[in-house]
């Protein structure tokens, strides 16, 4: 599937007007965590779909995002004052409420009431499970429901908000990453299986047969691998519309993890991670900060960021390590231990994703048959966004929340096993007890855990 020039555009290009930004704007989409705005709190700066907005939380907590340029002068409301229920702008004085009225207007004479005819833009917000989320699409009187991710519906402590990172490429190269299964075992690798599992995976058989299926919420796709016993490993992979990968690099106790791409404009993505279980509870629930002394070593989660980037979108999630220092990469472990010498999974995929350019031109690529769930996503996306551009059709999920009830798995199953059928009721939430707990250490070959829960330990 060689894409010329506009459509890889209408696949990646994500602003006001673009099919594909349409697209993402039928859909509320997570923007910060809810502890990033308090009430009456400092107002911060960020990008969704190539808008500058501002996210900020009433002094009843009410979340809200508005357009950062204020609709008197066009100043940034990110130096406005947070205060009695809404944002006063610090250059005249006009204050807004989280549905964008013009509560104030005090530089204007006492019996205006040219206040009552402003109103900014604003976009609808809710949290849920953690996350403040942002609507952006036309229903902002009437908006769809949140999609009910099993991780929103839990007890908080059941739940681990494992990253947030900025990637510095575009949204549809770093969920395409998520979405390939046979990179795990080359990029996330280490360099024998004799090594310690601390520095990577490992399996055998590094071509796995791909089986893919359409779904409503978008496309599940199970990796098959023979384990030596006659036995089959699988390993099963939700794309969820828009922008959701769910890949089965939890754990074989039933921990379940969920990507998330959010598109910040064409060349920028915020990257979250969260892992859940239905019944067990984490200790820690905020993003890891640090990385391993130890070179090569896989960390739990993408290290320490930045100092607060004054001016930029995001400002908290950038990282340290990035483009700058070769995400961190050592020589030294690179050639005894680590396949990479890159410390740490997302750190991994940010360096090769990164390395295809801000925008991957798809016309350049020669894609083969374990490409094959990359490019019915793909085709999903463009015939939803061109469905939508045409025919005005709503695009899936939208109005089905309860779809994305759903998890991933890895686990082993016996030789001629129906996949499908097996994992039907661990897939769509329905049991908690996961099929084949365990399994991973009565494996032959010990494997690193694609996790950041916070159980680094080689099953």
């Amino acid at each position: 599937m060689v894409l010329t020039k506009e459509a890889n555009d209408l696949l990646c290009r994500v602003g006001p007007g673009t099919p594909m930004g349409e697209l993402m704007r039928q859909y509320w989409l997570p923007a910060v965590y809810t502890w990033e705005i308090e009430p009456d709190g400092f107002p911060i700066r960020v990008r969704v779909l190539g808008e500058d907005l501002i996210a900020w939380r009433d002094s009843d907590g009410r979340p809200g995002f508005i357009a950062e340029a204020c609709p008197h002068r066009t100043v940034s409301l990110y130096f406005a004052r947070n205060e009695e229920h809404g944002l006063r702008c610090v250059y005249h004085g006009w204050k807004f409420d989280v549905d964008g009225n013009c509560m104030e207007m005090p530089n204007e004479p006492a019996a205006s009431t040219f206040n009552e005819k402003i109103k900014a833009q604003v976009y609808k917000a809710a949290d849920f499970g953690g996350i403040t989320w942002i609507y952006m699409g036309p229903r902002q009187a009437y908006p769809p429901a949140i999609p009910q991710f099993e991780w929103g519906l839990l007890p908080e402590e059941h739940v681990r908000h494992s990253h947030k990172l900025m990637y510095e490429c575009n949204w549809m190269q770093a969920l395409e990453g998520e979405l390939d299964s046979t990179h795990v075992y080359f990029l996330h690798r280490r360099i024998r299986p004799d090594v310690s599992a601390k520095y990577g995976s490992w399996v055998d058989d590094v071509a796995a047969r791909l089986h893919i299926v359409d779904t409503d919420f978008g496309m599940t796709y199970a990796a098959e691998r023979t384990e030596d016993d006659g036995s089959t490993y699988w390993r099963t992979t939700h794309f969820l519309f828009p922008m959701y990968g769910m890949f089965p690099g939890g754990s074989d106790d039933g921990t379940v993890p969920l990507s998330i791409y959010l598109p910040v404009d064409d060349e920028h993505t915020v990257h979250f991670g969260v892992f859940w279980h239905p019944t067990k509870t984490f200790d820690e629930r905020r993003p890891f900060s640090e990385l391993p002394d130890e070179p090569g070593v896989l960390g739990r989660g993408v290290g320490p960021m930045k100092p607060e980037q004054p001016g930029a979108f995001f400002a908290n999630w950038w990282p340290v390590v990035n483009k700058e220092n070769d995400f961190g990469m050592h020589r030294d472990t690179r050639k005894s231990k680590s396949f990479t010498g890159i410390p740490g999974i997302r750190l991994q995929d940010s360096a090769v994703i990164w390395s295809m350019g801000s925008v991957m031109d798809r016309g350049k690529e020669h894609l083969a048959s374990a490409d094959a769930a990359l490019v019915r996503v793909r085709r999903r996306l463009m015939s939803a966004a061109e469905a939508l551009r045409d025919q005005g059709v709503t695009p899936p999920g939208v109005d089905e929340p309860e779809l994305y009830k759903m998890r991933s798995c890895l686990t082993v199953l016996p030789e001629g096993a129906d996949w499908l059928a097996e994992l039907d009721d661990w897939h769509h939430a329905r049991t908690t007890v996961h099929p084949n707990p365990g399994f991973m250490g009565r494996r032959k070959t010990l494997e690193q855990p694609m996790s950041y829960t916070g159980d680094n330990r080689a099953k």
